[in-house]
């Protein structure tokens, strides 16, 4: 998707946005659902999984909610719902397809149970950077995924992300061989459970509100979570070892119901559109920074933080190559899998 709004203005609509168009709303809580002005023409709920009080959940509402409704002079009425208020990740996808909310953002993962072909954007170690990533999403690659959603009644407006996911346990992962029988809990997705299974252990998949008592109960041993989340969730807590192997990188897209965004006038389209990219722009900046922070703080706590070097990521990449095939198998197009691959290599030279 091409930005409509450039980065540097992410700083300069904060403060100007917060100071004229902040309105009550507890993050973690259900977020800022309020009804707003009376004479709003449009009410835009927005609901996400994520925790209110993180720094993703919370620039929902600090910069998309009073960009949309400042620049829209009040005409869309923006109501953030946080903390799975409105329902899971599949939730929210069908509440879409039925245009019984208005918009959501909803990792890949979940969306290749509605549409198979997003399974090419979890494969492991498709990606090594962020950059190499971004360019592909902003790009023709991902509006191939965001055209595929229409198909299902959906619109694909703009890119989030969960970052890089790595693996924590309660037992060191230092080589490839120390992942065998492992519980790891996964999503509830195909290519995360045939990841894990090429790696060795024993993918466990589990809700993510059960994750952090099975973790302290010893029901699993480890998990996959990026950093923030890792952070955010005081899953250390619960963990020795947190080790940084960039197996994948999980996207997440801000999508809306495909009926309410066609019946919004062409210049209401538009203010959405620059909101969505503006909040994109600022989850990528905002993620960069709180992930080298909290790091920090994961490695503080006396949770042993372990960097496979490269050698050894290698050959964690050898073991699952043979996800790659099994999933042509699942998509739609077989297409989508070398089209990762090729854009990924790309793009990352």
């Amino acid at each position: 998707m091409k930005k409509a709004i450039s980065l540097t203005l992410v700083s300069a609509l904060t403060f100007s946005l917060l100071a004229g168009c902040s309105r009550p709303g507890a993050a973690g809580t259900g977020g800022s659902n309020d009804s707003g002005s009376g004479s709003a023409e449009y009410v835009l709920r927005i609901g996400h999984t994520v925790q209110g009080n993180s720094p993703t959940g919370k620039l929902y509402e600090e910069i998309f909610e009073p960009y949309i409704e400042e620049h829209s002079n009040g005409r869309i009425d923006v109501q953030v719902y946080s903390d799975s208020t409105l329902g899971n990740d599949a939730s929210l996808t069908e509440a879409l397809q039925l245009g019984t909310i208005e918009m959501a953002s909803v990792p890949t993962s979940a969306l290749a149970n509605f549409c198979a072909d997003f399974v090419a954007l979890d494969l492991p170690f498709v990606f090594d950077d962020k950059e190499t990533v971004y360019a592909a999403l902003d790009g023709e690659f991902g509006d191939y995924f965001f055209k595929e959603l229409e198909d299902i009644n959906i619109k694909g407006v703009s890119w989030s992300e969960n970052g890089f996911r790595n693996i924590s346990s309660n037992k060191a992962v230092r080589t490839l061989e120390d992942m065998k029988g492992q519980k790891i809990r996964v999503m509830e997705s195909q290519v995360y459970l045939s990841t894990m299974k090429a790696f060795g252990a024993n993918p466990t998949p589990m809700a993510f509100n059960e994750l952090y008592t099975g973790l302290s109960q010893g029901t699993v041993d480890g998990q996959d979570n990026g950093i923030i989340l890792t952070y955010t969730a005081k899953l250390y807590e619960v963990q020795d070892y947190y080790t940084i192997c960039n197996y994948v990188y999980a996207p997440a897209c801000n999508l809306a119901s495909l009926e309410w965004w066609n019946s919004l006038p062409e210049d209401l389209q538009q203010v959405v559109q620059e909101g969505a990219d503006l909040l994109t722009d600022a989850i990528r900046e905002k993620n960069a920074e709180m992930e080298e922070e909290y790091l920090k703080l994961i490695e503080e706590s006396g949770t042993e933080v372990i960097y496979l070097d490269e050698a050894e990521r290698d050959r964690f990449r050898e073991a699952c190559s043979g996800v790659y095939e099994e999933m042509r198998s699942y998509v739609n197009n077989p297409e989508v899998i070398d089209m990762a691959l090729s854009v990924a290599e790309e793009y990352g030279q």
